[in-house]
């Protein structure tokens, strides 16, 4: 620990060993973690870090909860899959994350992860396919695959928008599914079959529209079909799903 901020370190708690750093201002990550080769607690919430360098987390196979949120990370170093059959809690919400951090890929028996409020705008699909997860927040971020939507209905949900987009058939069809899969699961029966309905109608509606203008010269008419142009263009699809 830097000289000067607070710590409580427990090594022979009831509670197990651990060590809080929190709302301490630090900068540069203590290197001196990686002697305590027992630790199963440590939170470094609530500073300014920047960088985790490599090297620490290989010496931390024990640990079980790690906080690690409201700091400026943009990046977790690789040897945290050191603890992969250790650590059980990640936090590192409210930081500078752009893309997922693959070394939380590697941890096996991880059940509660949050990462709200950071940059993210993809979730990779292998966080979702083991049994070990159970509590996932990841609400503050752009998300985009999956949506937010999706994300908001818990671990069940993201694991059916995933399925739904392995057996979708063709680009188009997939396309079609991410775009309303967040407000409403998508992949069912029934949504294509409006679509595809509403896409007829809507292409019967235009060849109707340009017959209309063929051979007319009055500026009123052509105000008219401009405006009933506009409203067909507003008109959304409502989608409702058993």
């Amino acid at each position: 620990a830097q000289r000067g901020k607070k710590m409580i370190y427990n090594p022979k708690g009831e509670r197990g060993r651990f060590l809080i750093l929190s709302k301490n201002e630090i900068v540069d990550f203590p290197n001196e973690i990686q002697s305590l080769v027992c630790l199963e607690k440590l939170e470094l919430n609530q500073n300014q870090i920047r960088v985790i360098p490599e090297g620490v987390f290989s010496h931390l196979s024990r640990l079980k909860h790690l906080r690690l949120n409201n700091n400026r990370l943009g990046a977790l170093p690789r040897d945290l899959a050191a603890c992969h059959n250790s650590l059980q809690y990640l936090n590192i919400s409210n930081n500078l994350f752009r893309t997922f951090p693959q070394p939380v890929l590697q941890l096996a028996r991880l059940q509660e992860l949050h990462v709200q409020n950071n940059a993210l705008r993809q979730l990779p699909r292998e966080l979702f396919q083991g049994q070990s997860l159970k509590m996932f927040k990841a609400n503050g971020n752009p998300l985009r695959e999956p949506p937010s939507e999706v994300c908001a209905g818990g671990i069940r949900q993201i694991q059916n928008y995933f399925s739904q987009l392995q057996h979708s058939s063709g680009q188009e069809d997939k396309r079609v599914k991410t775009m309303f899969l967040g407000a409403s699961l998508a992949g069912k029966h029934d949504i294509m079959t409006k679509i595809t309905a509403m896409l007829a109608e809507r292409k019967s509606n235009l060849t109707h529209f340009i017959h209309n203008l063929e051979g007319i010269e009055e500026p009123e008419f052509y105000v008219d079909q401009w405006e009933r142009l506009k409203e067909m263009e507003s008109c959304t699809l409502t989608v409702g799903l058993r």
